[in-house]
C-alpha cells in the first residue's frame, strides 16, 4: 500500500490569523492531512533532489508552491491568488459558491478602515513611495562607475 504524501501549507495573507482556516496548496483542509511549510518543502527538494522529493510530496502542492509566490514576494500576486481562488478561476469566470466570501468581505472591511483613517493611510503610502525612490536612487548611484579624476 502506498504511503500518504505530505501536503504543503498554503501561505496566508498577513492580516489573517495563523492556522485559522488553513488549507494546503492543493486545497485540502490542513488539519486533516500531514503538512509541511513551503520552506520545509524547498529545503526537502534541495536536500533530496526533485525526483525523491516528488515521491514524498503531493505533486499538485509541489507544482502550485513553485508557481505562486508569497506576500513577501509580491503582495499584489498574493491578493490576486486569493481572489482567483475564491471566485473559482480567473477574474472573468463565474464565481463559485463553495469557497465563501472571505476575501470579498476583507476587501470591504479594508476599504472601510481606509475611509475612516484616510490621512494615516495616505501618509503610509507616501512613506513607502519615498523609501522605494530612495532605494532606487541608491542602487543607481551604486551601479555607476566612480570618476577616477582622469586616471
Amino acid at each position: 500500500m502506498k504511503e500518504p504524501v505530505d501536503h504543503i501549507l498554503r501561505p496566508s495573507l498577513p492580516w489573517r490569523r495563523a492556522g485559522e482556516g488553513s488549507i494546503t496548496e492543493c486545497g485540502y483542509d490542513a488539519t486533516k492531512v500531514k503538512t509541511l511549510t513551503r520552506e520545509e518543502f524547498f529545503s526537502r527538494v534541495k536536500e533530496l533532489g526533485q525526483q525523491r522529493a516528488a515521491m514524498l510530496t503531493c505533486m499538485t502542492c509541489s507544482d502550485t508552491a513553485k508557481r505562486w509566490g508569497t506576500w513577501e514576494d509580491d503582495p499584489r500576486m498574493a491578493v490576486q491568488r486569493e481572489i482567483e481562488w475564491e471566485r473559482g478561476g480567473s477574474y472573468w469566470s463565474r464565481g463559485r459558491s463553495d469557497r465563501g466570501m472571505l476575501m470579498k468581505d476583507e476587501l470591504t472591511a479594508i476599504n472601510s478602515l481606509i475611509e475612516n483613517h484616510r490621512e494615516e493611510f495616505s501618509s503610509l503610502v507616501s512613506e513607502v513611495e519615498t523609501r522605494r525612490a530612495w532605494v532606487e536612487k541608491k542602487a543607481t548611484r551604486a551601479s555607476k562607475p566612480k570618476d577616477r579624476g582622469g586616471l
